[in-house]
């Protein structure tokens, strides 16, 4: 099986261990979707946004990758190429890859598995006009 994108059940929200950004009213927006794979046990969530929109900076996004149990945390920012009409070229430039001691080990097979969920995310959780996606660490 590979990763796909869905909506995130409510109750595997309240399963999270680790913390997401919330707005003042309680809401946290970025708990909607995620890019999951259940056959390795792996999914991706943004966990927090920072800059875009009315900031004028580039947003950054920040992630955990949950994989058997373990936590891979990191951020990125993207860039997007291409045109509507050829398809986008999506590219993500990485920062603060935490792999958990107890895989560290793994790491080549840790990032290959970001590289596949990133790809699979796709933009906006959708591989809908998107030709490829580049990860850079």
């Amino acid at each position: 099986m590979a990763f796909t994108n869905e909506r995130i059940p409510e109750e595997e929200k309240a399963k999270f261990t680790f913390p997401v950004s919330t707005r003042p009213d309680g809401a946290r927006p970025t708990l909607s979707k995620w890019t999951i794979d259940r056959e390795r046990h792996a999914f991706l969530v943004i966990t927090h946004i920072v800059g875009g929109g009315y900031s004028g900076t580039d947003p950054e996004e920040h992630f955990v990758l949950s994989w058997n149990g373990q936590l891979i945390r990191f951020s990125g920012q993207y860039k997007i190429g291409g045109s509507r009409g050829e398809g986008y070229a999506l590219t993500w430039r990485l920062s603060a890859v935490e792999i958990p001691a107890a895989i560290e080990e793994r790491r080549p097979e840790v990032l290959a598995l970001v590289t596949e969920a990133l790809d699979a995310k796709g933009l906006f959780f959708s591989r809908a006009r998107i030709n490829t996606v580049d990860v850079k660490f």
